[in-house]
Formats: C-alpha cells, structure tokens, sequence
C-alpha cells in the first residue's frame, strides 16, 4: 500500500482516487444486484494509468442444506443473468453489508499503510481502539503524514471507513451513500489543490 512495485510513493491523492474509483464501482455493481463476496486489497488491481480495476468478484446463489439457506460464492463465469432470481433480496442486502464492510477495511488500509493480510493483524479492531483514545492521527501512515498530506480530509476518510466497519451491518451505508462521502472529500481536495495554484 506505500508504494508501487516502481518505487514511486503512494500519496494521498492516489490514494483518494483508488477509493473513489472503488467506492463507485462497487456502487455500480450492488446497483446491479452484484455482490462482490471476497473484496480485499489483493483483489484490487492496477492498469497503466493507475486506475483501480476489481478482480475477482462473484455472485451470492442460494444453496439449501436441510432447510437452511446458505449462501456462497461463486466464479461470475459458472453463473447465468437468470440464476440471480435464487437469491431473496434478504440474502442479497446481508452480502452487500459484507461488502461494505471489507470495503472499510480496503480504506483503513489506504489510511493506515498497513495490510490486514500480515499475521492476522486485526487493523478494524486497532484503527478503533486508537480512535477510542482519541489518538486519531496515529492510525495515518506516516508518508501521508510527512507529504503534508490534509489532516482534516484524512479524518474525513477515517470517518466513512468507521461507518463502514460498523458492528451493527444494518447501521451501515450503502456503497452509493459511500461512494457520494468519498467523492465529496475528493472534490474538496481537488478544490485546495486548485485553490492552491
């Protein structure tokens, strides 16, 4: 997350652009009934220029085991448009939370610079408990913090990530209401860059 395989430093407006292009894509795909079940940081890859592009993605299909429905992934390509009628709308709303989550997770990961995949760290469960001592700005990776990157905007960003993680999946956004929240950040920054011209 602080750099690419280039060397090149990972600031914070890339940073900002690599969720708001996430956030929005996600936005689409819950919009079109898509679940994504396996959002994480190594499922989001990078073209040329960049741009956030999300691998690995499937769709929720209702299995019955003994009168219980469960629901699991599978790979988009073993799946027809029809089979998303399995799903009740009820199965679909809770896989979208758990997207909504994990998506929390993917910006906590921007903010902090630390990956969730090493030694189980619980990043979710840290980022909260430093918040809850009201040390804020330590969860912000240190590049960030050396570029000058805006404190208020990162706050900002840790805020939406926050609402996102929410233990309560029913008290979380939606990945449209998140996409509109990180787009307002990005326009604000967009404006002080210009501002500061």
């Amino acid at each position: 997350m602080k750099g690419s395989q280039s060397g090149q430093v990972f600031e914070w407006g890339s940073r900002l652009s690599v969720a708001a292009g996430i956030a929005e894509a996600m936005a689409v795909m819950h919009e079109d009934g898509i679940a994504h079940g396996n959002l994480k940081s190594m499922n989001i890859l990078f073209n040329k220029t960049m741009d956030p592009c999300i691998s690995e993605y499937g769709l929720m299909v209702e299995e019955n085991n003994q009168d219980q429905s469960l629901l699991s992934p599978l790979n988009n390509s073993s799946i027809k448009q029809d089979d998303l009628e399995l799903v009740p709308p009820q199965h679909m709303s809770s896989a979208f939370k758990v997207d909504i989550y994990a998506f929390g997770v993917v910006l906590l990961e921007l903010l902090t610079g630390k990956l969730v995949q090493k030694n189980g760290f619980d990043l979710p469960n840290w980022v909260q408990s430093v918040v809850r001592e009201e040390w804020t700005v330590e969860v912000f990776d240190n590049a960030l913090i050396s570029e000058g990157a805006s404190e208020e905007r990162m706050v900002n960003m840790l805020q939406v990530a926050l609402k996102c993680i929410n233990p309560f999946p029913s008290e979380r956004p939606t990945m449209s209401q998140v996409s509109h929240m990180i787009n307002a950040i990005k326009e604000e920054e967009e404006k002080s860059i210009s501002f500061a011209l």
